[in-house]
């Protein structure tokens, strides 16, 4: 290696070191604006290990382009809701993921199952009364529930209530 593409290769990883850096901290607009400076930077080099990098840079600063700009999906059916009900509970957007499931109860949908994740939805807002509300009437379209209910890790602190022990022994 020579010493110019040596020089060139240690600059070009001191600066994506810090773009990977920047991006691991989730400031997706200070990296994309760092990985597109390397592929403009480097764009002319003469060193395959340079453009190597420049060529990650590039998958990088796509990368914080999507995570910038999230597409938003239009759900049209009533497994698009459900998929996007489950999806929003498990990131944590709990109210986002009731408003789907305001949704489907308007749809032809498994009521069971959409019961059951309103009572985990009111589970995680702490409002215990309308989560058992609406597992008592999963529960009693599909007794399978009881099932799911006792294996459901985010139900475990009620296991000394004993509306929810009643639910699940009914």
């Amino acid at each position: 290696m020579e010493l110019k593409e040596e020089k060139e290769l240690a600059k070009i990883a001191e600066v994506f070191t810090e773009a990977m850096q920047t991006f691991s901290k989730k400031d997706f607009e200070k990296a994309h604006d760092a990985f597109e400076g390397i592929i403009e930077h480097y764009k002319d080099s003469e060193y395959y290990s340079v453009l190597e990098i420049q060529a990650r840079s590039k998958v990088y600063k796509n990368i914080c382009h999507a995570q910038l700009n999230p597409l938003e999906v239009e759900p049209k059916t009533p497994a698009d809701f459900l998929n996007e009900a489950v999806f929003n509970l498990n990131a944590g957007k709990t109210e986002k993921a009731r408003k789907y499931l305001d949704q489907m109860e308007k749809k032809d949908a498994d009521m069971a199952y959409v019961n059951y994740l309103y009572s985990l939805v009111y589970f995680k807002m702490a409002d215990i009364p309308k989560t058992l509300e609406y597992l008592k009437k999963a529960v009693a379209i599909d007794s399978f529930f009881k099932i799911v209910a006792h294996n459901e890790p985010d139900f475990d602190r009620l296991f000394d209530n004993e509306e929810f022990s009643a639910i699940l022994e009914k």
